[in-house]
């Protein structure tokens, strides 16, 4: 049977690499896993329409110009899904930080496209969280304090409840501490 997993997480949780580890172990155990990253698909959307942008500055656009490229993400992602079989993880956010204030990563509609039969919440204690973005190298993350970190997590955590609420999913909350991603998968 195919099923469908949303695994979102503020910047910093570790969700991308936790992923990874899904997907290893349950290749070693024999079961079809597949992981799609939402923010790969944005990229390569953006890329056909010819703008350029670079990964970590998709957030900072208007929120109108999100929404829209998320639903065209949504549709693409759900077409990819359909010809899977297994279990279909998709690695995205459930809040996006943008200059207007917090914004879904999930809209209602986007969900209903995705028919996600479970949410995951990969999350860290703030300092990790912190710390990770600080060393991460490969990304233009945002630095954040402590506090702007946990207000990102209460963020993600109330917008988990809410789509959970609208789609009757449960939501899995997973903790990534620090070195034991594995554990973590």
């Amino acid at each position: 049977m195919n099923r469908t997993a949303i695994v979102t997480g503020i910047p910093g949780t570790g969700k991308t690499t936790v992923c990874g580890f899904v997907e290893k172990l349950a290749k070693e155990a024999g079961v079809q896993v597949s992981v799609i990253n939402y923010g790969t698909v944005m990229m390569a959307v953006l890329k056909e329409t010819g703008r350029p942008i670079e990964r970590d500055g998709m957030r900072k656009d208007r929120v109108d110009v999100q929404r829209s490229l998320q639903k065209r993400v949504a549709e693409t992602v759900a077409e990819k899904a359909k010809h899977l079989s297994g279990l279909t993880i998709i690695d995205t956010h459930m809040s996006i930080n943008t200059p207007e204030g917090y914004f879904p990563g999930l809209s209602n509609n986007n969900l209903s496209i995705l028919k996600p039969d479970l949410l995951v919440l990969v999350e860290a204690k703030p300092s990790e969280i912190s710390s990770r973005r600080v060393k991460d190298g490969s990304r233009k993350r945002d630095v954040a304090l402590e506090e702007s970190v946990k207000e990102e997590l209460n963020f993600s955590r109330a917008m988990a409840c809410a789509c959970a609420v609208l789609i009757s999913v449960p939501v899995k909350v997973v903790v990534n501490s620090e070195g034991k991603p594995e554990e973590a998968a």
